[in-house]
């Protein structure tokens, strides 16, 4: 199964597989390095995706996606990665041996080299590790946002999001992101419309990509605010966001924060210290 996380190369290009919907023998991604340049948004990433692949609307999606056809690329699998003998993978291999069954992609996957230690995982109860470490101090919030990472939210409610979270954060003094994939069969958009204005969330499905929080808009109506991204995740209840982006009619009201133009952080409440927090699905662990 070929899920977010996983990259392609096709076209002289490497490409991030996104999301967990792929209809036959096609894969949904983008593009993510280019003749050796990074491409930084995804803005970018959709204009050199309809150079290279074709564009499709599909329902279950809800909106147009490239295609790469899977008999002509070349798939790099996470959970097939082997270290090399840098400093970066041998510390993304220490780290990782501390979850059983995770993978190593971005950078370190696709190119063998990079700042940045990126895992995945397909096993919600990693999560609870994860805080483990940062309650014993083995790992570190983030201080500091990338240039590049400066897109839908703003500069200030990227970085306050980015301290709050277990799934991205430094680890011997490395940036680290921890995606956690828990795919899910979602209903064919039946309908799309234009939305912007606040929504509240109320707990919901928090760290796992997607990530799927109950939503209230401010006229009393259910929705359910998705994303596969990370930025988005983690989010404590009682947030509220203003959004400025599409709702998409399915068996659910779906709020998807993938397609929103601009999403601003109205009130983010203080979470508890992670040693008030209570472990989900595993014990601590004896590190």
């Amino acid at each position: 199964m070929i899920t977010e996380g996983y990259f392609l190369e096709f076209e002289g290009a490497v490409w991030t597989v996104k999301g967990c919907y792929h209809p036959p023998n096609r894969v949904v991604a983008l593009p993510r390095v280019f003749m050796g340049r990074k491409i930084k948004t995804m803005r970018d990433s959709l204009q050199l995706a309809r150079r290279l692949a074709p564009l499709k609307y599909l329902p279950e999606i809800g909106r147009e996606v490239p295609l790469v056809p899977l008999d002509e690329a070349k798939i790099l699998d996470p959970f097939s990665w082997n270290p090399n003998e840098s400093k970066e993978a041998s510390i993304a291999e220490e780290l990782r041996r501390l979850f059983p069954k995770a993978g190593v992609t971005g950078s370190l996957l696709y190119q063998g080299s990079g700042s940045d230690i990126d895992l995945i995982s397909l096993r919600p109860e990693d999560y609870s590790i994860l805080k483990d470490l940062r309650e014993r101090g083995i790992t570190q919030p983030l201080s500091t946002t990338k240039e590049e990472d400066i897109e839908v939210l703003n500069r200030d409610d990227m970085a306050s999001l980015k301290s709050l979270r277990a799934l991205e954060g430094t680890y011997l003094g490395h940036q680290y992101t921890f995606k956690i994939v828990e795919c899910e069969k979602w209903e064919q958009v039946r309908r799309t419309w234009k939305f912007e204005g606040v929504v509240e969330l109320n707990g919901g499905k928090t760290f796992t990509i997607p990530v799927k929080y109950n939503g209230t808009l401010e006229d009393g109506t259910s929705v359910e605010v998705t994303s596969f991204r990370t930025r988005f995740t983690e989010l404590p209840n009682g947030t509220k966001l203003v959004v400025r982006g599409f709702l998409l009619e399915r068996d659910f009201l779906d709020l998807n924060l993938d397609l929103a133009a601009e999403v601003k952080v109205l009130t983010l409440p203080r979470r508890p210290s992670w040693r008030d927090t209570e472990l989900q699905s595993a014990e601590r662990l004896p590190l």
